[in-house]
């Protein structure tokens, strides 16, 4: 059962602008460790970028907290496995979270096209013996 649905849409040349305006200390407040470290091994990190933001924001609305409420934007994120799927991905802080809200497994989908970024993510309700399962990539994502 779906505990939540989320979108985000948004302008990729508003990511390309803060990170040139804060550069690293963009990247330490925006991203996972794991996170970090595809940033390290992308050609367009830009991109990488506004595609995390948006996917948090998707995340955080299909949690039905937003960035508040013991949320915070380095709570959750996306890694890639290694076919390059996008994953949801928590940090200690935010899998604690959404396993009190009975949150189990998450899914999203990443798309841009003409400098606009998409992301759509749905969280399932947890279910008996799935209640902990299905943030595939909680050992990645490392703590905030």
């Amino acid at each position: 059962m779906i505990h939540g649905i989320g979108i985000d849409v948004l302008r990729q040349d508003r990511i390309d602008a803060a990170y040139r305006r804060f550069g690293a200390h963009f990247v330490d407040r925006l991203l996972l460790p794991a996170e970090r470290e595809q940033l390290a091994r992308t050609k367009r990190p830009e991109r990488f970028l506004a595609m995390r933001f948006a996917a948090k924001e998707a995340i955080v609305k299909a949690l039905g907290t937003g960035f508040a409420h013991g949320m915070w934007i380095r709570d959750t994120g996306v890694v890639q496995n290694p076919w390059g799927r996008p994953e949801v991905a928590w940090s200690e802080r935010g899998d604690a979270l959404r396993r009190r809200m009975g949150v189990g497994e998450g899914h999203v989908t990443l798309t841009d096209e003409a400098g606009l970024i998409v992301a759509v993510a749905v969280l399932m309700k947890a279910t008996g013996a799935a209640a902990g399962a299905g943030a595939g990539a909680d050992a990645a994502a490392g703590a905030a």
